[in-house]
C-alpha cells in the first residue's frame, strides 16, 4: 500500500523511524492502525451507552417494582391496624374522644421519631431485605413476578 502525506508528516514519519530504528513503513503502519483502532473504538463505545442504559433501565425497573409492591403492602397493613386500634381503643371503657386524640397525636409523634432512628435491630433487617433484593435480581427470569 501507498499512502501520500504531506511532507510534515513524512519528515515525522522518518524522525521516528530513525529513532526506533525502524523503517518508515512500520512506523506509518502503527500510526494508521492506532488511529483506525481509536476511531473503531469511538463507534463501539457510542453502542455501548444505549445497551448498558437499556441493562440498567430494566434491572432498576424491576427492583422499583418489588419496591413498590412491598411499600403497598406496607401501606396497607399499616392503615388497616390503625384502624382497627383506632376503633379498638376508642369503644375502650373511660376512654373519652380528648383521651383518644391525645393517644393518637402521642403515638404519631413517637412515630415519627423512630422512623429517622437506626437501630442495629432495624439495621440487620435492612441487610436482610436488600439480601433478598440481591438475590431476587440473580434468579432467573421464569421465578420473578411470584408471590
Amino acid at each position: 500500500m501507498t499512502l501520500w502525506v504531506k511532507p510534515i508528516v513524512k519528515d515525522e514519519i522518518e524522525r521516528r523511524a530513525k529513532r526506533e530504528g525502524l523503517y518508515p513503513s512500520s512506523i506509518g503502519a502503527a500510526l494508521l492502525e492506532k488511529s483506525l483502532q481509536q476511531t473503531i473504538d469511538l463507534e463501539y463505545g457510542a453502542l455501548l451507552t444505549p445497551v448498558f442504559e437499556n441493562i440498567l433501565s430494566r434491572s432498576m425497573e424491576a427492583r422499583d417494582n418489588r419496591l413498590a409492591l412491598l411499600l403497598v403492602r406496607n401501606y396497607l397493613v399499616a392503615e388497616q391496624n390503625r384502624g382497627l386500634t383506632t376503633y379498638l381503643v376508642g369503644r375502650a371503657p373511660d376512654i373519652t374522644p380528648d383521651t383518644l386524640n391525645d393517644i393518637l397525636d402521642t403515638t404519631f409523634k413517637e412515630a415519627k421519631k423512630k422512623l429517622t432512628r437506626r437501630s442495629p435491630e432495624l439495621e440487620k433487617l435492612i441487610r436482610e431485605v436488600k439480601s433478598w433484593l440481591l438475590n431476587e435480581d440473580k434468579q432467573p427470569e421464569r421465578g420473578k413476578g411470584k408471590g
